[in-house]
């Protein structure tokens, strides 16, 4: 595997969303055919999971300190070492405790909002980062190369065929955002990188408010802010983020400044508390954790490059934590730690570290299950200079938990191809406060003037009545409905008729409460009020025959203009075409167009500028 090639290509056809400076850009390279039947989507408990990337292999020994192993560190690493009175105590356990620039975090574990994964890693381990990166972004055997990753391959599951056809009226929002660094591996699926990319921070209010950039006063210039526009609005998501980001102001007064994963994730907040169902967001440490030098001051171990990166660490996790708890969503947000490897149990002469093995992982947020797992990190009997730490758990049954156990894939789904072998799970969620999403199937369409609802059940027989909630904002749901189980079939249908309500978008779930009070809810289902919101219908989309329909949904007495935009800003296609009381239009375009290349189609009349995304099949 060509890792540079295959990263870029993952990103060839991208449109920049920008929020608080943070250009998002969904990729759209399309290599394969659209699928026309859609998979049911896994991840709709509405669960989340935010994982921070500590790029560079952190020293787990200094973040994660095992104090009753430190008479031994003290032998190997005392350059290095954190003092044994400066060392933070965690409540609950005498046998760790946290690097003393992580007091936020100390605070999270104490309250029961910590998880700690110790001795994380995999048989055979790499001292590379790029290699070692693969495979736990991969999920690959140390001997083999895999060309997608494993949270792609899950999120395929869900998303399938994805990006054709998406969003849909079901799945609205993105299957993934990362914020810093390149479009991750982690996130590749079969056909094209299920997740935005972000870079930088600098421009926000131009997008929010749907102003471009200023152009030259010229006919050049009419084009450019035109096609500034395009690419600002050709994402089939920008609405729904840009409505997240505006709906949720941040709660927390205690982002610190001057660091940049702290806005990283007030962004992601922001997103989280606004609505936005994303199921899964990465963001990036800005700082290196490939300490060989210099990564404590040599007049103190509790200062220096180390401590400065897990200060930074700890109080953006802890604010963030903080802030979606203010908002009411932190029942339904995790976050975790990950990085590519651990250090050396030996420092090395530059007061630093050198690359290792097994590393601790972190999980944060109300749905963990508080504690240590690998109570001490496990140390060879003889220490030297090449010596490693024990690996306790294999970083895929990390993989298999957080699928399982937080975003609520089943086991069936998990196993095999999407970890590359059976992994079993271990106790890091409290599973108390999870819903799990199973034995449900649910559709909503319009049906006159009233929305139906047909669900059907799996384990009919062992519910009591279900529940039909609606909302119009994602955040607040109301009981519209109880429905009465009267049927002892395992397998049954039932149908709701909602009477429609004056709302751009409607949402709908269906809680299931069993004969033992267990309460599970379905996916969430979404339906857009056209009336109020969509302009035009293109169809078939995919486009056949170069046949071309249009549906304006009313009739038009004017000029319309349709021009065709290719990936690359091109005009491929322009034409003008008078209506007289008509509502539909259908044309013929020339035979020149890639198939399964997203092509933007612009339709111009009286003040209106739609912009709908095409395929030719």
């Amino acid at each position: 595997m060509n890792r540079r090639n295959f990263i870029s290509n993952a990103a060839l056809f991208t449109a920049p969303l920008l929020l608080k400076g943070l250009p998002i850009y969904a990729a759209e390279k399309i290599t394969h055919p659209f699928l026309a039947k859609l998979a049911e989507a896994a991840v709709n408990n509405g669960n989340i999971l935010v994982v921070v990337q500590m790029t560079g292999g952190n020293d787990g020994l200094n973040t994660i300190i095992p104090i009753d192993k430190y008479s031994i560190l003290h032998s190997v690493r005392k350059e290095v070492l954190i003092p044994a009175n400066k060392v933070l105590p965690l409540a609950g356990t005498i046998a760790s405790g946290m690097h003393p620039s992580m007091p936020g975090l100390k605070r999270l574990y104490d309250e029961g909002k910590v998880n700690i994964v110790q001795g994380v890693s995999y048989p055979n381990p790499s001292f590379s980062h790029f290699r070692s990166q693969d495979i736990l972004f991969t999920g690959a055997n140390f001997d083999e190369n895999l060309n997608t990753g494993w949270a792609g391959r899950a999120l395929n599951k869900s998303f399938a065929g994805f990006p054709v056809n998406y969003p849909t009226t079901e799945l609205l929002d993105p299957p993934a955002i990362q914020i810093g660094g390149s479009a991750s591996l982690a996130l590749q699926g079969t056909n094209t990188n299920m997740g935005y990319s972000v870079s930088s921070v600098n421009d926000l209010q131009n997008v929010i408010n749907a102003k471009p950039n200023p152009a030259p006063a010229s006919n050049y210039g009419d084009e450019l802010t035109f096609l500034r526009q395009m690419k600002d609005q050709s994402n089939g998501y920008t609405g729904r983020i840009k409505t997240a980001y505006n709906g949720q102001n941040t709660r927390s007064s205690k982002y610190p400044s001057y660091n940049y994963l702290a806005d990283q994730l007030q962004l992601v907040a922001r997103l989280i508390g606004g609505g936005l169902n994303t199921p899964l967001y990465i963001v990036n440490h800005p700082d290196s954790f490939d300490t060989h030098s210099n990564q404590v001051d040599s007049y103190d171990a509790t200062t220096g490059s180390h401590a400065k990166s897990l200060q930074t660490l700890s109080s953006a996790i802890a604010t963030f934590q903080d802030d979606i708890t203010l908002m009411g969503r932190s029942k339904k947000v995790v976050g975790m730690t990950f990085t590519e490897f651990g250090r050396r149990i030996y420092s090395n002469t530059s007061f630093g570290t050198d690359h290792g093995t097994a590393f601790p992982i972190i999980f944060f947020g109300d749905g963990v299950k508080s504690g240590i797992l690998g109570e001490s990190e496990t140390m060879p009997d003889t220490i030297n200079e090449n010596s490693q730490m024990s690996t306790i758990y294999d970083f895929r049954q990390v993989y298999s938990s957080i699928l399982q156990d937080w975003l609520g894939f089943s086991n069936a789904e998990v196993q095999g191809n999407v970890l590359n072998g059976n992994f079993e799970t271990i106790s890091i969620f409290n599973k108390s406060m999870i819903l799990p999403i199973t034995g449900f199937k649910i559709n909503a369409s319009w049906s006159g003037n009233y929305v139906k609802l047909d669900f059907e059940i799996f384990d009919n027989d062992n519910q009591l009545n279900y529940e039909i909630e609606r909302s119009t904002d994602l955040l607040v749901f109301k009981k519209v409905k109880i429905i009465e189980n009267n049927s002892d079939n395992s397998v049954a249908k039932y149908s709701y008729f909602d009477e429609r309500i004056s709302s751009s978008e409607i949402y709908y779930k269906v809680i299931a409460v069993a004969k033992n009070g267990k309460r599970v809810e379905s996916k969430i289902v979404a339906l857009k009020n056209n009336d109020k919101k969509q302009l035009l219908s293109v169809f078939p989309n995919p486009i056949i025959n170069q046949t071309i329909n249009i549906d304006f949904f009313r009739n038009i007495s004017e000029i319309v203009e349709i021009s065709i935009i290719g990936p690359l800003g091109d005009r491929n296609y322009y034409n003008q075409i008078k209506l007289t009381s008509q509502s539909k239009i259908t044309f013929q375009v020339q035979n020149v167009f890639q198939k399964n290349i997203i092509y933007l189609l612009n339709v111009k009349f009286g003040l209106q500028s739609v912009i709908e995304k095409i395929i030719f099949n």
